[in-house]
């Protein structure tokens, strides 16, 4: 409809709020003296800079793919939601270790009713980001849904195996549409992760200084329970934190490194495509999560011939389908009559095979994710016995023609 989506707006009236207060607690805690408020600026800081990438990957993940970007800039969220986890993690290193030295130097508050009122300000700003974040009724959920939903969605092996072969396409988009509607983005989810440490900050400060208000220490008075409780209270808010920020820093590396997502048993799904009429073998299997909810794979597949492939490539397709993978690159090796399963599709040149993990040395295992140990190829470069044997001047692999 507009310029900027939803999401991007309420972003950036999150971002303008920020700022806002961020100036305001930097002046008032210098002004009244309160290095507390002061501590708790520069949180507001780091919150700046998380929304900051929250709004450019938001905007850069609109753009189309090119000739660089293949995929387009897909990832943009992922990474800005791994960036947010780990300033997160700094962060909360940086205020572990000066609550551990307030516990080895306690000290008092110093204007705990200024302090008090704008930590009461803080908490309002920091709950009015919440609601904006979140829709009314998942506010009372979201805190599993941080910590992330892959444990609902996985499932025994025989669970999985019975819902995906007695699930049918209409069901499979339902389902799909649901977990769209329910899921939550990741630099959303980092973005709230900092609103949350805000709003745990803001929390100590009305608690700590609301003690100094009601039982004041003297001057003369040493510092008794009450100067332990700021330092305490801070290390508590620190744990909460970094039980929110690790699984999202796990789900975007899990991402970043390629690996299989988590609520795939694709064990199930190689069986299963064995299965299918007219398949002899499959190796060279690779299933990877490109961003949130958009899983990619690709495998080859040896058959009799064309027609053959022509006939189960759409049941390969719908296996995968069916475990929630939607964009599938099936290669297919045809049979040569030798039966020994061996990859047809190696690299062109002998003096790349140990470049390649389908080797036309190396026989192909009837089910392989992709990961298993391979023979090892007759084709080598250089030997342990001989290490400066050079290999052979690009000659080409010799080929099954059909």
């Amino acid at each position: 409809m507009g310029r900027y989506t939803g999401k991007t707006c309420r972003l950036i009236f999150i971002l303008v709020i920020t700022a806002l207060f961020f100036v305001a607690e930097v002046f008032v805690g210098y002004f009244g003296n309160s290095m507390s408020l002061v501590s708790d600026s520069f949180n507001m800081l780091s919150d700046l800079l998380s929304l900051c990438v929250g709004i450019a990957a938001g905007r850069v993940l609109r753009r189309p793919s090119s000739p660089r970007c293949t995929y387009g800039l897909s990832r943009a969220e992922v990474v800005g939601a791994l960036a947010n986890a780990v300033f997160l993690s700094a962060l909360c290193f940086s205020v572990s270790v000066q609550s551990i030295n307030r516990l080895a130097v306690p000290e008092p508050i110093s204007e705990p009713e200024l302090v008090l009122v704008v930590g009461a300000l803080g908490l309002l700003v920091n709950i009015v980001g919440l609601l904006i974040f979140q829709d009314y009724k998942k506010c009372c959920w979201w805190w599993g849904c941080a910590r992330g939903t892959k444990g609902e969605r996985q499932g025994g092996p025989e669970e999985a195996r019975e819902g995906a072969r007695k699930g049918d396409d209409e069901e499979s988009a339902e389902a799909e549409a649901a977990a769209e509607k329910t899921g939550q983005t990741l630099n959303i989810r980092g973005v709230l992760l900092h609103v949350l440490n805000d709003t745990l900050g803001s929390i100590v400060v009305v608690v700590v200084s609301a003690v100094f208000c009601v039982l004041p220490l003297e001057d003369d008075e040493p510092c008794s329970w009450k100067c332990y409780l700021d330092p305490s209270l801070t290390l508590v808010m620190v744990v909460i934190i970094m039980i929110s920020a690790v699984p999202l820093f796990k789900e975007t590396t899990s991402i970043l490194l390629q690996m299989t997502p988590a609520d795939i048993q694709l064990g199930i799904v190689l069986e299963d495509i064995s299965k299918i009429p007219g398949v002899q073998s499959i190796h060279e299997v690779h299933v990877w999560e490109l961003a949130q909810k958009r899983n990619v794979a690709t495998m080859h597949v040896k058959c009799a011939d064309t027609q053959a492939f022509q006939g189960l490539s759409q049941h390969v397709r719908k296996v995968f389908h069916q475990a929630g993978v939607h964009s599938v690159t099936i290669q297919p090796e045809f049979d040569d009559g030798s039966g020994d399963g061996r990859c047809d599709a190696p690299c062109l040149y002998s003096s790349c095979q140990n470049l390649s993990s389908c080797g036309v040395s190396s026989p192909s295992l009837p089910v392989s994710n992709g990961h298993l140990p391979q023979a090892p190829s007759e084709v080598s470069v250089g030997t342990a016995e001989d290490p400066e044997k050079k290999p052979p001047a690009e000659e080409p692999v010799k080929t099954t023609k059909f």
